[in-house]
């Protein structure tokens, strides 16, 4: 596929819903220092999106499984810090209900990015940037779990036999070209400039590259309809945490210091992010741009507020 003669780069309003997976509770201060001693809700959303005879999950969250990967030796670790509750129907796989998922956009491999990744047996998956043999070498490490790798949720052949059928899905969001943003309609893009790439060659979704979090970390930006007028949605996975960084000048607590892959690129993302919020407000646009970071309670009940759906 490609962009039409005449038409320019996210004109398409995909169907758009943000489903929360489960979420744990844990001490405001571990996650932002600003948040206090009370206790906060940190959930795990995935985006579904979906256009006539197509369909696109942005991520996995939890799924059941992750309670039993994470009980063996030093994945305990990793499930004491973040003792998740995953209610019943929350699952990816409870949520699709047989509907088929033609394109899995993976942000990031960390546990509570990747718990239903078997339950999507036949979408074509693409894989954060650079990251597959490195996730593989990280996987087989003991010390995986204190990196948030549970390797129980992945593919056997991910680990180690890249013939078999996962690893043929598996396509690199460093491949598709860089997109052309349609700066005339909506002039804030000009901050990600550089940074898109047309994963579907339609011009119909940008992949952003949003690295720090983890390696090859991504976003996904695309339109939407809100109340009947059309939006720009930029999931943006574990770039924040929750979107007062971009607002209010919140920073990370003790918890960056484990499973970041840089702390400095990570801060980077962050500063680019905040000119992008800033830069939709200077334009009288901030209301056609919602910045949804997939642990954010915050952030999804406002876009509920503003008629989205979950």
């Amino acid at each position: 596929m490609s962009l039409a003669p005449g038409r320019e780069a996210l004109d398409v309003s995909w169907d758009f819903e943000w489903w929360n997976t489960g979420s744990f509770w844990a001490r405001g201060f571990f996650s932002h220092l600003q948040a206090g001693w009370a206790k906060a809700e940190h959930r795990a959303h995935v985006g579904w999106l979906e256009l006539p005879g197509r369909s696109v999950l942005f991520d996995v969250g939890y799924a059941p499984r992750f309670h039993d990967c994470a009980a063996p030796r030093l994945a305990a670790v990793y499930r004491w810090a973040t003792p998740a509750t995953i209610p019943p129907g929350s699952s990816v796989r409870e949520r699709l209900a047989g509907r088929k998922v033609y394109q899995l956009l993976l942000s990031h491999w960390h546990a509570d990015h990747t718990g239903g990744l078997l339950d999507i047996p036949e979408a074509t998956v693409w894989r954060p940037f650079s990251s597959h043999e490195a996730v593989r070498q990280e996987a087989l490490s003991a010390w995986a779990p204190l990196k948030g790798i549970l390797a129980g949720q992945f593919p056997a052949d991910l680990l180690g036999r890249p013939g078999e059928p996962f690893s043929a899905r598996l396509h690199d969001v460093e491949a598709a070209p860089l997109m052309a943003l349609p700066v005339g309609r909506w002039p804030f893009l000009s901050v990600l400039d550089g940074s898109c790439r047309d994963v579907f060659g339609d011009g119909s979704l940008a992949a952003v590259d949003l690295p720090g979090h983890a390696l090859g970390h991504y976003g996904a930006l695309f339109q939407t309809q809100l109340a009947g007028r059309p939006v720009l949605v930029l999931l943006c996975g574990d770039a924040v945490w929750d979107e007062r960084e971009l607002t209010a000048g919140w920073t990370r607590g003790p918890a960056a210091l484990f499973g970041f892959h840089s702390l400095s690129e990570a801060a980077k993302t962050t500063r680019l992010l905040r000119r992008l919020c800033a830069a939709a407000k200077a334009c009288g646009m901030e209301r056609d741009l919602y910045v949804l970071p997939t642990h954010c309670r915050l952030a999804a009940n406002r876009f509920v507020a503003a008629g989205g759906r979950d």
